[in-house]
């Protein structure tokens, strides 16, 4: 392909993204979308204004919406930050299996501890239910650390070197260390503002976030935009043109905006501006944060583009290429080919409309039938019968000329079980979205049925909810991991020590690995933590029988390193954090030393080898006298040959007393 010269202009750039946005999927451009939204939100607050009321008609609204929200969600919270991660890399060698360990503990020690992980899951989980989507997005933040350090007795020289390296010196003092060479020494203590980066993540209101419409999965969209609302001081604090920050026009929540009123609980959206905030930058702007892929350069290739513009694309704050679109994506009932599936209002609007309608019809033939109406005859009443008719108190007369004055209205009543009703439309929610009531806790019918019927029903329920977290945790907590640990690969300034699993690591997430491979491990069976709990407790029953047929931990079939195994495995389940305070590895704890021998076998010990030494010690002194004895007959007999050879040469010499001949010794 031939490359061209052709490069965009900040213009081209503000005229590609304000084209992408009008034909997008978000924000104001899809009536149907936001008003499925807001009619979510306004159902889960008990607001239904498309079912009117009559006056003097009840006006109760069933909860339906909230109530299968409000339970499924603790059991998703359970499962996806409940101790155990959802998801973790998985190795690519057996040299690789703890690497991968520790980076799936730091990626969830990051969004966990560096960030408030339970309530972003938690809003992204109630988007996702109720709006569809639950949006995460990732970045880098830049701080400044503060380290101090004290010195004592350091030279001069020291001291300026300390200072021109960019450290603060204050408490300057002469040392009271005596120098060697009789040189001034000085206490000092060095304070040095050190650039540090961290990973954020943070969630992104659904109706605050955009997309092209063909896309399908967010990492490989053509465009996606998230607007926001900061204060003008902000902006200009990270660092944005003070200038073009005061072009921008002060934001103030429109009437018309209904979508993003919907949240509000308490007023929390006004339609003015204060403009003695706009005096020192306190004010709300409205930007949008754009990425883009686009051939920016005419060499064929896409590049993917983040570009910072005003509200309504007029002016261009930044824009910059980057290596990923930093969103990750969830929603509870996935459609083939969609970014965007069901959520679990979706499967309840019509089940709330009857429910609230059967409610009140069931509460309004009981006003009714205590305030029952009346034909007064208007010949046969006087001046107190229509006042004593009007005041509706237990016990109270009712004056007339006769008997006959006043005649009760008959109702035609209801003609079908409203309460019969209302249940089966219950179970229509049930059958619809798998949120059981006897999930919930103790129904007041549960013990009219029997324990297997309870069981499938607890089974079922358990599978649809295990399968709206399996979902979650393919799809945008698998994708935020990602985005987490490329991030953090890519941020520098990050090493540091950081707890992992209750010890102390020294961590560079620069040294990372490349990494697009997680394990899921968040299953669909029936059972949730109780029932993965029964059966590690079988798993260790059986290793308690192995081991005693093998006669100790160390066999053919159980080794120590299973046994820790499955205590980690039982301790994780039960979420109590940290096993290792529990169970020690066998692979890094110390080799114990050998049993202490028993004291009868050490008595026989000690009797043999102390006998053993004796019988040593006589046959050593017999062989002493042998050898004594033998070296004595070799002198002897050398003497009695050197007399012969002196007797046969000449006179014999004289030996004084002794004799030769005879037996030696």
């Amino acid at each position: 392909m031939q490359q061209t010269d052709a490069a965009l202009t900040d213009e081209d750039f503000l005229a590609l993204v304000q084209s992408e946005r009008h034909q997008s999927i978000g924000f104001d451009n899809d009536d149907e979308l936001a008003a499925n939204r807001e009619m979510a939100l306004e159902y889960r607050k008990g607001e239904m204004s498309d079912i009117p009321t009559l006056p003097n008609r009840s006006r109760v609204v069933s909860t339906d919406i909230a109530d299968a929200i409000e339970t499924v969600k603790p059991d998703l919270m359970d499962v996806l930050a409940g101790g155990d991660d959802p998801v973790a890399f998985r190795p690519v060698s057996e040299d690789d299996e703890e690497a991968a360990q520790q980076e799936t503990d730091f990626v969830s020690h990051v969004l966990f501890n560096e960030n408030d992980g339970w309530s972003i899951l938690n809003a992204h989980i109630d988007d996702a239910l109720t709006c569809k989507l639950g949006v995460f997005k990732v970045w880098v933040e830049p701080y400044e650390q503060v380290q101090e350090q004290r010195y004592e007795g350091q030279e001069e020289l020291a001291v300026i070197a300390t200072e021109q390296e960019g450290a603060e010196i204050t408490d300057l003092t002469p040392s009271a260390i005596p120098s060697p060479d009789g040189s001034p020494l000085f206490d000092f203590t060095a304070r040095q503002i050190v650039p540090r980066n961290r990973v954020k993540v943070d969630t992104v209101a659904p109706e605050d976030f955009t997309f092209s419409r063909d896309a399908v999965r967010i990492c490989d969209a053509t465009y996606v935009a998230m607007r926001t609302r900061p204060r003008a001081q902000d902006l200009i604090a990270d660092g944005y043109d003070p200038d073009l920050v005061a072009d921008l026009p002060a934001y103030g929540s429109p009437e018309n905006d209904t979508l993003e009123q919907a949240r509000d609980t308490a007023g929390e959206h006004d339609d003015g501006t204060n403009n003695i905030a706009n005096l020192h930058n306190l004010h709300q702007v409205e930007i949008v944060e754009h990425y883009i892929r686009v051939d920016s350069d005419g060499d064929g290739k896409p590049e993917l583009w983040c570009v910072v513009t005003g509200g309504d694309e007029s002016i261009l704050l930044k824009r910059e290429k980057v290596n990923r679109i930093p969103f990750a994506v969830s929603t509870p009932f996935p459609v083939a080919h969609r970014l965007v599936g069901f959520s679990l209002a979706d499967k309840l609007f019509e089940i709330q409309r009857i429910k609230t309608v059967l409610w009140r019809m069931l509460l309004d033939s009981g006003y009714f039938a205590l305030n029952q109406r009346y034909e007064v005859a208007e010949d046969r009443a006087n001046a107190n019968t229509i006042p004593d008719l009007l005041n509706n108190v237990p016990g109270a007369p009712i004056r007339s000329k006769n008997a006959d004055a006043v005649r009760p209205v008959g109702s035609a009543g209801v003609s079908f079980d409203i309460p019969g009703a209302i249940e089966a439309v219950a179970v229509m929610a049930e059958q619809r979205t798998g949120v059981v009531r006897n999930a919930q806790g103790l129904n007041p019918d549960t013990l009219h049925e029997t324990a297997k019927g309870m069981e499938r029903l607890y089974s079922a329920a358990q599978k649809r909810t295990r399968m709206i977290a399996r979902v979650f945790a393919e799809t945008g907590v698998k994708a935020l991991y990602l985005l987490i640990h490329d991030i953090a690969r890519e941020a520098g300034s990050m090493a540091g020590k950081v707890r992992l699993r209750g010890q102390w690591q020294d961590m560079d997430p620069s040294e990372f690995a490349s990494r697009s491979d997680l394990t899921v491990k968040v299953g669909v069976g029936a059972g949730g933590r109780e029932m993965e709990l029964a059966g590690l407790q079988l798993i260790a029953q059986t290793q308690e029988k192995l081991v005693q047929l093998q006669g100790g931990p160390s066999g053919p079939f159980i080794q120590p390193k299973n046994l820790h195994a499955t205590a980690v495995a039982m301790a994780e389940r039960l979420g109590v954090g940290s096993p290792d305070r529990f169970f020690a590895d066998p692979a890094t704890a110390p080799q114990p030393g050998p049993p202490p021998p028993d004291p009868d076998v050490v008595k026989v010990q000690t009797e043999a080898d102390l006998k053993r030494y004796q019988i040593e010690q006589e046959t050593q002194l017999k062989r002493e006298q042998l050898a004594a004895e033998m070296t004595l007959k070799r002198e002897q007999m050398a003497m009695e040959m050197a007399l012969k050879q002196s007797v046969v040469g000449g006179a014999m010499p004289s030996l004084g007393n002794v004799q030769l001949g005879g037996d030696p010794g």
